[in-house]
């Protein structure tokens, strides 16, 4: 069963614009006494219509169910008038704890009410007793697709310098400086001065010379980097999934009875 569930549990439903959303209403007897508030609407999904109040009894410390054909909008005053049920009806409300309405639940409220729930139709609501003057609508929503596109940081390009270190071998020409001696014998000793008092400390020197080589170093500009940016064109695939919500009735027909907004022949209403 629980086909009669909490409008909070419902995905992608709400209550129709135009329509009071009398969740947070005091609820009010017919003698004026406030009973509690609307705490949330159950809402049948097969015939996407809400066919209860949650009421949060006050100082009971527990929520009873009253069908919404008991329920009268008071909305000058944000109220929900119950005014068909005595208070023996609304003590014997069997307590709602939250959560999918079952049939035997559905039975329980019914004998409180006074309706025979084995002599109805089908349909339990077919009964007058839970028949509301006010309609209260739900909007059937969808989901739709739409792409669109935001400029993000998606990184950033650094580029710096290196220092790489060469080892460099050059063969360099350089020039030195040194001294030959040459030894010659005096053909004439005496013509050569023979006869002088010897020298003891008689001395030469003669400078030499040589090239040292000079290292020197000096930067110079080799080429250079222009960096700019472009811009490039992907195309990315995008998969998701939507959801769109449609109205199932059950009902049993005789004859050619069609309900309103039924198609012959046709098990489902598609509102789209």
């Amino acid at each position: 069963m629980d086909r009669v569930v909490p409008l909070n549990q419902l995905s992608g439903y709400k209550v129709a614009e135009g329509e009071p959303d009398i969740r947070g209403w005091d609820v009010v007897a017919s003698d004026g006494r406030r009973l509690g508030k609307v705490d949330d609407l159950l809402v049948d999904t097969q015939a996407n219509k809400v066919r209860y109040v949650d009421v949060d009894v006050d100082g009971d410390n527990r929520h009873v169910t009253v069908p919404i054909g008991y329920a009268r909008l008071e909305e000058s005053r944000n109220q929900v008038l119950v005014d068909r049920l005595g208070s023996e009806q609304l003590q014997a409300l069997p307590s709602y704890t939250r959560g999918g309405i079952t049939r035997d639940y559905e039975e329980q409220v019914g004998r409180a009410c006074n309706v025979n729930a084995a002599s109805a139709t089908p349909d339990f609501y077919e009964n007058d007793a839970f028949r509301g003057d006010k309609e209260m609508r739900l909007t059937l929503n969808e989901e739709q697709l739409s792409v669109g596109k935001r400029q993000v940081e998606s990184g950033e390009v650094g580029i710096h310098k290196t220092v790489e270190t060469q080892n460099v071998h050059e063969n360099v020409q350089v020039r030195r400086e040194e001294v030959e001696v040459e030894r010659r014998p005096i053909a004439d000793p005496l013509a050569a001065g023979a006869g002088q008092i010897i020298e003891t400390e008689d001395e030469i020197r003669i400078p030499l010379h040589a090239e040292e080589v000079i290292v020197e170093k000096r930067v110079v500009p080799t080429e250079e980097l222009v960096v700019r940016k472009r811009e490039v064109v992907e195309t990315e695939g995008i998969d998701t999934t939507l959801r769109r919500e449609h109205a199932e009735i059950d009902r049993e027909v005789s004859g050619e009875t069609h309900l309103r907004g039924d198609r012959p022949g046709d098990d489902r209403l598609d509102r789209r």
